[in-house]
């Protein structure tokens, strides 16, 4: 009687405490970290790569809209494959295909082949994260999805951190197409490793169709959702994307202590996911986020301050800010799509925010720049992004409210 009287996850599964999940979480993480390699690793390697392509700085720019153009497709089209190969299948098939590309990327000898490569990097690698937020949550009650979450989005900042110390030391001695191998190594050998022992059971996605995108885009919630998650993009990718030539335009320091600083403020960035997921678990994912919303603003505005004291105070607080995004809006898209559907809200929810956020935003901070106005594009940034706080927290509400009262009703 007691095992039939068990609470039950949201795939029918048995639930387990947090703590027997750990090492799967951590197995999840350090694939979204060669994920994320795949994709950032050719920041480092620019340089090189313009030399030998013979490329201008906006042609070496290019190469990123190139994947991110891949990974869009890849996030908009997973839901095909998880429908049909299941979840543990979509996320294996995505490491293994997308380090088969990334070492046929070093044989590559042209640019129009190495365009090729890079759309099919960001495809292979989109796939996975759709497949990747269900599966986070197995056997999990949702007390416990922030938590969940935490663990997963500390990859991005290690990622920041571990790919330019990778290509520096790699640099040294060999061509940069040999930096592709390792993190081809790694996310094929931990693609294998997955399919091999997956951490889930068989469980399946939801193609896309004109019902189940009517259906989760008819939520207002979620519009409100993707709005936050377009402010998290640019804070964190956006900003930082800009953050290097701001440091050496707009600011006047050289190339190394630039690079310097911007890796030491992403260190201190690595806890703020912990500390944002046992809070989004302790006072719901609503109430959470509007306050991150809220100091992201400041942090964000306060870079384009004058006084050094307050540029480099902010330097450190914008990065902390900026990943403590996404732990209470992966808790929230799991309470407001259904689960089954969870991978189509992911596949809906990143690429219009991510081209927003993470391509419209430099773009823009990058105009202010040519205009001589550099600061400015990050104070009106940061304004659009603090002024939100009240509509994040009053349609939010309802979301905080829902997700307590399951997490209540699970422990009862």
């Amino acid at each position: 009687m007691m095992l039939e009287s068990a609470p039950l996850g949201t795939n029918g599964e048995r639930l387990a405490p947090f703590r027997r999940r750990l090492a799967p979480l951590l197995f999840m993480t350090a694939i979204f970290l060669f994920n994320f390699l795949a994709r950032f690793i050719w920041g480092p390697l620019l340089v090189p790569i313009e030399k030998d392509l013979a490329l201008s700085h906006t042609g070496a720019g290019s190469l990123f809209f190139l994947i991110t153009a891949g990974y869009m497709l890849g996030l908009i089209f997973s839901g095909y494959v998880s429908q049909r190969f299941s979840h543990p299948r979509t996320i294996a098939f995505s490491c293994i295909s997308c380090g088969a590309v990334l070492a046929g990327a070093t044989l590559s000898n042209s640019l129009p082949v190495l365009a090729v490569l890079l759309v099919m990097v960001g495809l292979t690698a989109g796939i996975y994260l759709p497949s990747a937020i269900p599966t986070l949550t197995y056997q999990l009650a949702p007390g416990d999805y922030g938590k969940a979450y935490s663990f997963h989005e500390i990859s991005p900042s290690l990622c920041f951190i571990i790919g330019p110390i990778l290509a520096e030391i790699m640099l040294r001695h060999y061509h940069w197409k040999v930096v592709l191998l390792p993190v081809a190594a790694g996310i094929s050998l931990l693609g294998v490793m997955y399919l091999v022992r997956p951490i889930t059971g068989k469980i399946y996605g939801e193609a896309p169709s004109l019902k189940s995108v009517g259906r989760v885009l008819s939520q207002r919630r979620y519009w409100a959702l993707l709005y936050i998650f377009m402010l998290g993009a640019g804070a964190n990718v956006g900003v930082y994307a800009m953050l290097p030539l701001y440091l050496q335009a707009g600011r006047g320091l050289d190339q190394t202590t630039a690079n310097t600083l911007l890796a030491v403020s992403r260190m201190a960035a690595l806890f703020s996911p912990y500390v944002v997921g046992w809070a989004t678990d302790r006072f719901g994912p609503g109430r959470v986020l509007a306050l991150i919303v809220f100091f992201n603003g400041v942090a964000t505005a306060m870079l384009g301050v004058g006084s050094e004291v307050i540029f480099r105070s902010a330097l450190f607080m914008q990065p902390m800010l900026s990943t403590a995004f996404f732990p209470p809006i992966w808790t929230l898209l799991s309470d407001i799509v259904d689960p089954k559907s969870r991978n189509l809200g992911v596949s809906l929810l990143v690429p219009p925010a991510m081209l927003l956020g993470g391509g419209m935003l430099p773009m823009v901070i990058g105009a202010f720049g040519d205009a001589g106005m550099f600061p400015t594009g990050f104070v009106l940034w940061g304004v659009v992004t603090f002024a939100s706080f009240g509509m994040v927290r009053y349609t939010l509400r309802q979301g905080e409210n829902s997700t307590q009262h399951a997490a209540r009703s699970t422990q009862e």
